[in-house]
């Protein structure tokens, strides 16, 4: 039986379509580690959602946990979630862009937040919530017993008093000295704080100095600035971010011994930059990681693109995580992936809405999308070549997890749907589905006979899936394939 050629894998879709048009939606490629294993790679389902809490309030603008506590910022509120019941503490001013959430731990018992250029103090013993007036902070931290507050305007790093939030000294700042791009973010990791302009960005540290403490590490100024200020997450033990410089922008990279490395590959950079020559902004971008079952997902989203990349770091590569709209109001399309904010928190991954104000439980045991809608898979595979001018394909058989249906209603008998491209991928013709079998029918074979033909290198093969069961693709045969006019 002849395999196809890479049916498992990521999405990779280059500058031109017939060259490789390859999607992954919804699924994300698992290496398989034992010698013995059926194939190289699987396809697994991403997580699905069921709701936790909400709020009339919206959208989710961050969140926060620690110490068996959870806090967010909710439209203009800052909120506190227990036992999936919002509690409202404070009032923050809003310009719709994300907020941040710093602790001082049990050391000082104070949360830092900033909002909409503003910084606050919630007492975490007293519930009492400030407003700490004259304070411009675009992105907070805490480090060494310090709040850091980034005033991006004035390009203005300044510092609190010693465990005290309540207090910042208005001589203790610092501004930006070696180089001329503003400060745009910054990062804390450990005992480091990355900070970032349009063009570079420096490494700083507790240097011990007095009166203000932090300074930049000799060494360590990278010429790799920030393209977007929310899309900085950190990845393993150092940040990752979508990138800008004097030389172009639109590649994602993560810090290795602080130096930038790339871990975009062509296909999402020519995506990325090819938003901006459409006209469309990428600086709003906003990225989470979280990681399940060994694989550490770093997920960003293009709010005004529409469109969520996601990069798996224990496999190196990228696959798209979106919500497929089907409400027969506009034509069916895919739209940005709903969550935006995440914490593990009460043993639970929850993520935050980034259109309403709703967190939901998000976990591998799910199958329905935000809002109980059917969650939609993809995988196109990449275009059939086999040397020959004309091919005829007799038929197209799914290696994959069967007898995997509910008892009732929908997913009772989980269908799908195959169709095939016969120009590489421009266009397709109509869908054709088969049962995956139901509940317990594990010798279930999923095939389709009579696939036609297509020149060489232009037959492209797309399974779609939607029933809210365990969808895992482990590989697809094409017994029989030869040149057509050959019996």
């Amino acid at each position: 039986m002849t395999a196809y050629p890479g049916f498992i894998g990521p999405s990779y879709v280059s500058q031109s379509l017939i060259a490789d048009a390859e999607q992954t939606i919804n699924f994300y490629t698992e290496i398989l580690q034992a010698e013995a294993a059926k194939n190289r790679m699987a396809l697994y389902p991403t997580p699905g959602f069921q709701d936790y809490a909400s709020t009339s309030l919206s959208p989710i603008r961050g969140m926060f946990y620690q110490n068996g506590r959870m806090f967010a910022v909710i439209g203009f509120e800052f909120v506190e979630v227990a036992g999936g019941v919002i509690t409202l503490l404070g009032t923050v001013d809003s310009d719709n862009k994300p907020a941040t959430i710093s602790s001082s731990g049990d050391g000082g018992n104070q949360l830092f937040i900033t909002s909409g250029g503003s910084g606050y103090i919630f007492d975490l013993v007293s519930s009492v919530f400030t407003h700490i007036v004259g304070l411009q902070a675009t992105q907070g931290g805490f480090l060494d017993g310090f709040f850091l507050a980034l005033d991006t305007v004035n390009s203005t790093l300044r510092i609190s008093n010693y465990f005290q939030g309540l207090t910042w000294d208005p001589t203790q700042f610092r501004v930006r000295g070696l180089a001329a791009d503003r400060w745009t973010g910054m990062i804390v990791i450990q005992s480091t704080i990355f900070l970032f302009g349009t063009q570079t960005y420096e490494v700083w540290q507790n240097t011990g100095a007095a009166p203000f403490p932090f300074g930049p590490i000799l060494g360590y100024f990278f010429a790799e600035g920030l393209g977007a200020r929310f899309s900085l997450s950190r990845l393993g033990d150092f940040p990752a971010w979508l990138s800008l410089n004097d030389q172009g922008a639109g590649r994602v990279f993560v810090a290795q011994g602080y130096a930038p490395v790339p871990i975009s590959n062509h296909a999402v950079e020519n995506a990325i930059q090819g938003y901006a020559r459409m006209g469309l902004d990428t600086s709003d971008a906003v990225s989470f990681t979280y990681q399940e079952d060994g694989h550490e997902f770093y997920c960003l989203t293009f709010p005004t693109v529409d469109t969520t990349w996601v990069y798996d770091r224990s496999t190196q590569q990228w696959h798209q995580r979106l919500i497929w709209v089907d409400d027969g109001l506009v034509p069916a399309h895919w739209e940005a992936w709903r969550p935006l904010y995440h914490v593990y928190a009460f043993g639970k991954h929850l993520v935050g809405d980034r259109l309403l104000g709703k967190i939901y439980e998000m976990g591998l045991q799910l199958f329905l999308d935000v809002g109980g809608v059917p969650l939609r898979r993809l995988r196109r595979a990449p275009a059939v070549a086999s040397g020959m001018s004309r091919v005829f394909f007799p038929r197209f058989e799914l290696d994959m997890q069967v007898g995997i249906g509910l008892s009732t209603g929908q997913g009772s008998d989980p269908q799908v749907m195959m169709r095939t491209s016969n120009d590489g991928g421009l266009t397709f013709g109509s869908e054709r589905r088969r049962s995956a079998g139901k509940q317990g029918k594990y010798l279930t074979h999923v095939y389709w006979n009579k696939c036609g033909q297509a020149l060489d290198g232009r037959r492209v093969f797309e399974v779609n899936v939607s029933d809210p069961v365990p969808w895992r693709l482990i590989n697809a045969y094409l017994p029989g394939v030869r040149p057509a006019g050959q019996p």
